[in-house]
């Protein structure tokens, strides 16, 4: 019996957080004891929930710095959180250490005593630091192919990556025939085609993106909804979201909801999810909607590309406010092509991201890892 020392660099919970929820769910309790260190927030409460040890630790998330001052403020952060991080390895004495994301994994570089994997789930630029953590790493799991590709540039020619895309419980992400009951606990219209975009209220998402493909299709019948998490309270950016929900071509046409701590039933009232990202390093909302048998439309690039088959389980386009619109409208005016791909779609996740299929993965990995 191996124990496992999960580390998240936040507390609330958004779209790392979940994977890491399908990834404890998944794990093979037989094998492996799990404990999670975090923040206090949503996510430590949720771990409790499926009784699993917490470990709550103070870390501060880090971003990129611009001063002095700010620079400061993370060396004292690092320093602090490497303190602290020590103690709680010394009290649970892990097998393996598994750093949920790469801030996680920074905080690994002053930290000894159990062998790491580094999940990486972002595509940024990572400069020094990336050698250093791929060094730190026992191996490097992946959620994309493209995230892959990033990684591969750290390497210094050790092969040390592992692809683990999300899991998706497929129990609870599932279809649902009465769509329109779903809609009415949600505050959503239940006559017009449902469009939806769920992900975190930051740019690289393009809300905008979305909106302007909207625009584009004033005559069709349809509703679309906007949710999501402000994970890093940028009022400015949902500010201007938010107003540009008031000109007259979406009063009345575009919902906005909050982070919906259980986002199946959203997903599930859909008729076309929508991901605009920039760069997305996976798409976990793209396999969620897909499970519940919803056809999707994102940018044909990075991580959607190893979710979505094109023509069978969704569209794929290039990030163009027109190419973006016609694939909406066509998925709008066929009712058969979405019923078809949704049902494409769901065969699909329960193929390639089940919980049984990541529950097999994670054996290979942590067995793979040296004592």
């Amino acid at each position: 019996m191996k124990t496992i020392l999960y580390l998240n660099a936040v507390g609330e919970i958004s779209g790392a957080e979940r994977s890491l929820l399908a990834m404890l769910a998944a794990l093979d309790r037989d094998l492996f004891t799990p404990v999670v260190a975090a923040p206090e927030g949503s996510l430590l409460r949720a771990v409790a929930n499926l009784g699993i040890r917490t470990e709550p630790i103070p870390l501060m998330p880090l971003r990129r710095v611009a001063s002095i001052e700010a620079l400061w403020r993370t060396f004292s952060s690092l320093h602090g959180g490497w303190r602290q991080l020590n103690a709680i390895v010394e009290r649970v004495k892990p097998d393996i250490i598994h750093a949920n994301s790469t801030p996680a994994m920074l905080y690994l570089l002053r930290v000894r005593g159990a062998p790491a994997v580094w999940h990486v789930r972002d595509l940024v630029p990572l400069g020094i630091a990336g050698p250093l953590l791929y060094k730190r790493a026992s191996r490097v799991a992946v959620i994309s192919s493209a995230v892959r590709a990033e990684v591969q540039q750290y390497s210094g020619g050790q092969e040390k990556s592992v692809l683990l895309q999300p899991a998706v419980d497929t129990e609870h992400f599932h279809p649902h025939e009465d769509k329109a009951a779903l809609r009415e606990k949600l505050g959503l219209p239940a006559g017009l085609p449902l469009l939806g975009m769920v992900a975190q209220f930051v740019p690289w998402k393009r809300h905008q993106l979305f909106l302007d493909a909207l625009a584009k299709l004033p005559d069709r019948p349809w509703h679309a909804v906007l949710a999501g998490a402000d994970l890093h309270h940028d009022e400015t950016y949902s500010t201007m979201l938010k107003h540009r929900l008031t000109t007259p071509q979406f009063s009345g046409r575009v919902s906005w909801l909050p982070w919906q701590e259980d986002a199946a039933p959203l997903l599930a009232s859909l008729d076309v999810c929508v991901l605009t990202s920039e760069r997305e390093p996976f798409g976990r909302v793209l396999a969620e909607a897909m499970a519940c048998g919803v056809p999707v439309v994102a940018i044909d690039d990075a991580g959607p590309r190893d979710i979505v088959c094109p023509e069978e389980t969704g569209l794929l386009c290039p990030p163009d406010d027109l190419a973006l619109a016609a694939a909406i409208a066509r998925l709008l005016d066929n009712t058969d092509l979405r019923e078809r791909m949704g049902r494409t779609a769901r065969a699909r996740v329960e193929e390639c991201f089940s919980v049984a299929r990541q529950r097999q993965m994670l054996v290979e990995l942590y067995e793979s890892i040296p004592a």
